[in-house]
This record gives C-alpha cells, structure tokens and sequence, in this order.
C-alpha cells in the first residue's frame, strides 16, 4: 500500500524513527535498513511517498521517495529534549504530548516496538485527555 507522510522522528544514531501518514492513521515505524534512501536525506519535516508492510513489529515503511524532490530540508528539525512552549491554556495539545511522550519512550526503551509506542503513547493521551492536563 502506497502512502504519503510527514517524518516526525529521526534517531540517526539508533537507526529509526516514525512516519505521520496523511491519511491520519497511526504514526508508522521507518528503519534505516529499509527506506532506499541516504540516511542524510532523513529530516524532520520532510514529506515522503512510501510503501507500507508488516514487519517484524508491526507496519513499517519502506521504499521511501522525497514528495516534489525536495533536495533542501524543509524545515530545520525542533532540538530534541527542549522545554515547549504551553499553549495560551499553559496546557500542551494532544499532538504535542503525543510527540513528547514518542521521544521519551524512544530514549527509555529501544526495544519497543513501534506498535507498543503507538499504544502507550495512545493511552497516556487518552488518560491525559480524561483528565483535563491537555488543552
């Protein structure tokens, strides 16, 4: 299945990271091994066309191509681990949170898989969500 997403997430020094689909379906993991590109061409922001397949721990991109061969990055990456600034609420939005709560699971745990990040990730939301912590 071809799919066209934003890149969230770069770990060069893991390997890995994850894809925004356009379509709105859940984030999906990319590796190094699989994506046909240079690893320099990996930036955050970037928009890539992709196919999607089963992996080992669940869908995963490969095949990726830079959407209207953007050479330049787009957008230089957010620094990693850098305070947010909350919204006017002085609360963080859902997709903000979503984002945080990705970087810190990737830096506890190597080991999860993409579909264990996507589903704590949903949960602490969710939780947050239920609880009024998110704007």
């Amino acid at each position: 299945m071809v799919s066209i997403g934003k890149l969230v997430s770069f770990d060069g020094s893991r390997g890995f990271g994850f894809i925004r689909p356009d379509d709105g379906g859940p984030d999906v993991f990319v590796h190094v091994n699989d994506i046909g590109l240079d690893e320099d061409e990996l930036r955050q922001g970037r928009v890539f066309e992709f196919d999607v397949t089963e992996g080992d721990r669940g869908p995963k991109a490969v095949n990726l191509t830079l959407v209207g061969g953007q050479l330049a990055p787009s957008t230089p990456p957010p620094a990693r681990h850098k305070k947010e600034r909350p919204s006017s609420s002085g609360l963080l939005t859902a997709a903000e949170h979503k984002r945080q709560i990705t970087e810190l699971l990737l830096d506890a745990s190597p080991a999860l898989t993409a579909g264990e990040i996507i589903t704590i990730r949903d949960r602490l939301t969710t939780y947050a969500d239920q609880h009024g912590w998110l704007d």
